[in-house]
Formats: structure tokens, sequence, C-alpha cells
């Protein structure tokens, strides 16, 4: 600030001291001098206010970065627990949505399977009443249609049919591996309005005389509570469209078991739990997936003429997908020949 000396002689009204060097000056030079010290002194004072108002935002930055740090070092390790916990309740939630999708999926599934086997049905039953054949003339119709289709199946192999009157199954299959007969498969097949255990019995009888490994019985009516496929007194009682790949799974169980040489008891344990993985759930949508394909690919078929130009990609690409769902059937069946002995 500016002092005014009080030392200098007085001075006329016209003349005023220099507020810095004493000197006489008018009074028009000394309003101004003074005018001029007060904006730089103004001017001072708002460069203080200025710098003190900088210094303390920097001050108070400091001080909120440094209470931010604080609250989040304390806090970072809920917020990490908040997390986890919400991932967490996510992925249940999307492992509930999932199930529930598959759950209807497979519902939906099951409903339109048992559409088509009861449609299927009475068709069969139309078809019955529509030929007036008896149960043995439809029983011989359908042997003979499975004969053929074993024989155009699987070129490689022995397959006679038994004639009427001699004992024994309808069907007997000779798995011929290098040109010799490593095993048996033996086929009945049956064309029923109901369902008897004598069919099992029998055929289980005929299997011990032929000395098969195994038995199949082709049938479209199966015991109460059972459908498509289920293993009775150690046969396998399926419909008819299940039993070339049925056939195909024994025929490779049958050559594996005996280019490794393995022993009754070893091969009993093989199919038993060869049996087990074809009766569960994981076998059943292999094959379902597996059929759908197949018709898909019918129904490109009817298409072809069309959408010639698309037909041949999107057949391939059905035709890979059914290779790699039968490719895992093959991988379940290979884990069961070559796993380890489960203990007894």
């Amino acid at each position: 600030m500016t002092v005014l000396s009080t030392t200098y002689p007085a001075t006329s009204a016209a003349h005023d001291r220099c507020p810095w060097c004493g000197t006489l000056i008018s009074r028009a030079r000394f309003l101004e001098i003074q005018t001029k010290i007060r904006d730089e002194e103004k001017k001072k004072l708002v460069e203080m206010e200025t710098n003190m108002r900088k210094q303390l935002q920097i001050e108070a930055a400091t001080i909120r970065n440094q209470a931010q740090e604080e609250t989040e070092r304390k806090f970072k390790p809920l917020i990490e627990q908040a997390e986890q916990q919400r991932k967490k309740e996510l992925n249940e939630q999307r492992l509930l949505l999932q199930k529930d999708k598959d759950q209807a999926l497979l519902k939906e599934r099951g409903g339109f399977a048992r559409v088509r086997e009861n449609y299927q049905k009475k068709l069969n039953e139309m078809q019955r009443q529509l030929d007036n054949k008896t149960a043995n003339e439809l029983g011989d119709g359908a042997e003979i249609d499975l004969l053929e289709l074993l024989r155009e199946t699987f070129l490689d192999d022995r397959i006679t049919r038994i004639k009427k009157g001699e004992p024994g199954a309808d069907i007997l299959h000779e798995v011929l591996y290098k040109g010799e007969t490593c095993g048996r498969i033996i086929t009945d097949s049956k064309s029923r309005q109901s369902w008897q255990t004598s069919y099992v019995k029998k055929l289980r009888q005929d299997q011990l005389d032929a000395e098969a490994e195994y038995a199949v019985l082709s049938t479209t009516i199966f015991p109460s509570g059972k459908k498509e496929l289920c293993i009775e007194d150690g046969v396998i009682v399926a419909s008819p469209a299940r039993i070339p790949h049925i056939v195909q799974l024994l025929r490779k169980a049958i050559i594996d078991m005996h280019v490794r040489g393995l022993s009754m008891k070893e091969r009993d344990d093989k199919k038993s739990r060869l049996y087990t993985f074809m009766t569960s759930s994981r076998y059943a949508q292999h094959f379902q997936e597996a059929q759908k394909l197949t018709r898909d690919m019918l129904d490109l078929d009817v298409d072809e003429q069309r959408q010639h130009s698309n037909m041949w990609k999107k057949r391939g690409s059905l035709m890979k997908t059914m290779e790699r769902v039968l490719r895992e059937i093959d991988t379940e069946i290979s884990g069961i020949l070559e796993g380890e002995e489960e203990p007894s």
C-alpha cells in the first residue's frame, strides 16, 4: 500500500507531493499517480487472490484424491466381493434358464414322438385292415423287409433267413472278420397288436442254441411303460427304425472284442456296459438327433429340383453333423470296450 509522506513542507493548493519521490507535482499529476497506484495495488490483490484460489483448489483436489484413494482402498474388497456374487447369481440364473430350455425342448420332442408313435400305430392298424392280412402274413412281410435291409447294409457279412418250421430265430447274422466268422447276431421280427413275454423267452433260447453273442427283437409293440428300445432278459427289443444302427453297434463290438481276444468274463462285462449305454437318455438323444437329420436330408431331396444350387451344400452340412453325432456314439462305445474294467 502507498503511504503519503508527511515530512515534506506544506504545499499550495495547486500542488502536491509525489507519493514516490516527494517532489512537487501538479494536482492533476498527483491524482494520476494516485490512481495508477490504486490500480497496481488492485491488480496485485487480484493476482494474490487468484494464486490463493489456485493453491486452495490444488490442496482441495489433493485432499479429495487422497480421500477417494483411501475410500477405494477400504471398499475395494467389498466391491470385488459384490461383483463376484453378482457374477455367481448371473451364472446360476443362466444355468436355470438353460435347464428350463433343455427340459422344454425334451418335453416338446417327447410330445412329437408320442404323437408320431400314435399315428404310426393307427397307420399300421389301418394298413392291416386294408390288406386284410393275418398276423403270420404280416410277420413274413416285415421279416423279409428286415432281411433285405440288413443284407444291403452289411454286405461283408453272411445273413440268412431261417425257414419256417425250422428251429431258431427269423434271421441269422454271421459277422465276418477277414473272411471268417467272429460272432453271431440273431434277429426276430414281430408284427403284432399286443406284447407277449413269450417273444423274448423264445428268442433268448434261440440265442443260446445258436451260440449267438446278441439277440435282437424288431417290433412296434413294447412291454408296458417302454418304447423304442429296451433290454428284456438279455434280448434287445427295438423299433424297426433302430435295427440297422443297433446291429451296426453290435457288429463293431463283436469285431473289437474278437480282435482284442477278450475272455468270456470280460465280454460279459463289456456287453453289460454296452446295454447300459444303449438304453441311456444320452444315446436316445443322439439317435433322435440323427433321425431328425435323416428326415431333413429326405426333405432336401424333395426340394432339390427347386433349389438345386444350394441343396448339396446343405446336405453336406447335415451329413457332417450326423457323422459327428454317430462318431460321438462310437466314441462312447469305444470307451466302454477299451476302458478299464469296473470293480465288481
